[in-house]
């Protein structure tokens, strides 16, 4: 028997060793993916934010040119008041021109009237002397001549007021055109302006434009270095899996305390913070947060990890090619690597860790290291 001791010792320490190297192995796997997916969450980040600056710019864009819209809009109706006004000022100068006409006429009148009078005045006195008929002819001559003077200056004057008034009425056409062409001048200032902002916003969008263009091959590379570290990682996962039948003796349990809502299906397509993904690898069960998981069948913790894609994550093999993964859960892993946990068994909680938008379970079940359709295994309460 002492002589089978330190053989058994050898086996013992060979196994432990052995043991290390695949736990060393299988962080450097998980660590390089990690830091890969790391690097690209962090450059689609920046590609997120230049397309919402572009978007940003876009709306801003658009907002003045539907400014610019309403000041074109009201530059056209300046423009047809000032015509307007153009129409009245000439139809008022030609209004006037007629008065003054009148008026020059009448003055012309007048003044052959004044002319006729000053000469019955000087020559024509004796004549009218001796042709009077009595002695109030005689005594109203003069009175006469008066009273057509008057009556001609009154109607003059008459005329010259209205004149007056037309010219009044012009400067206010005038000076309406006047302040119809200076609120047209401002709109025109306003408008350059506003093409001048919709070429520097063009300007921002060409350059963000050409910036995002720039990013997207950027986390293209990084999406390639990120997959190929996930495709690493995988082929280990699947070479160091258990093998056998697939079976599992007590069969499968809904990993939750009750149904839940199944917001993306294995194989499908999620929008998960802005970033579009295919290909769903699980089933993603939205429920509250700080809800118990359940182991959904009996097995070892094969791995435990906080993972910038899933979270924290616990992966559970029943040694026989069947296991499951349970990930963005609320906290760190409640069990250990190498830990044996039976159905129904809490192994964490609920949460939002990783690259969620939400509270919910991200299950996955997996035969000989290939992943499968959940929904082939359990089914809700």
């Amino acid at each position: 028997m002492k002589r089978i001791k330190p053989a058994l010792r050898r086996i013992t320490c060979g196994l432990l060793a052995a043991s290390m190297l695949v736990a060393t192995a299988a962080a450097d796997y998980k660590s390089d993916w990690q830091q890969k997916e790391k690097e690209l969450a962090a450059e689609k980040e920046k590609y997120e934010k230049i397309e919402k600056d572009k978007n940003k710019a876009q709306q801003q864009k658009q907002s003045l040119k539907n400014q610019q819209t309403i000041i074109l809009d009201q530059i056209a109706q300046a423009i047809e008041q000032i015509d307007q006004k153009n129409v009245e000022i000439m139809n008022q100068e030609q209004v006037i021109a007629e008065k003054q006409a009148d008026i020059d006429q009448r003055w012309g009148d007048f003044k052959e009237r004044m002319q006729a009078m000053q000469v019955m005045h000087d020559s024509g006195a004796v004549a009218m002397i001796t042709s009077a008929q009595s002695l109030y002819d005689l005594l109203t001559f003069s009175t006469t001549l008066q009273q057509i003077s008057q009556k001609d200056t009154e109607v003059l004057e008459e005329m010259n007021a209205q004149k007056a008034e037309l010219e009044a009425e012009k400067q206010e056409l005038e000076q309406a055109k006047a302040d119809l062409e200076s609120a047209k001048a401002a709109l025109d200032e306003k408008s350059s302006q506003l093409s001048a902002n919709i070429q520097a916003q063009d300007a921002t969008i060409s350059k963000l434009d050409a910036d995002a263009k720039v990013q997207e091959q950027v986390v293209a590379e990084k999406q390639k270095l990120a997959d190929e570290a996930e495709a690493a990682y995988e082929q280990w996962v699947r070479e160091n899996a258990s093998s056998g039948s697939g079976q599992c003796a007590e069969g499968f349990i809904w990993p939750l305390p009750s149904a839940g809502r199944v917001t993306t299906e294995f194989g499908g397509t999620q929008n998960v913070n802005g970033i579009i993904s295919t290909g769903h690898k699980g089933i993603d069960i939205a429920i509250a947060g700080g809800t118990p998981i359940y182991a959904a069948h009996n097995g070892t913790v094969a791995a435990t990890t906080g993972h910038s894609s899933y979270g924290n994550v616990v992966m559970i093999d029943n040694g026989d090619g069947i296991s499951t993964l349970y990930a963005h859960m609320q906290t760190a892993a409640i069990v250990g690597v190498g830990q044996t946990v039976t159905q129904g068994q809490v192994i964490g909680y609920v949460g939002s860790t990783g690259n969620s938008s939400g509270n919910h379970l991200h299950f996955e079940v997996r035969v000989n290291g290939v992943r499968q359709n959940p929904r082939n295994y359990i089914s809700p309460p």
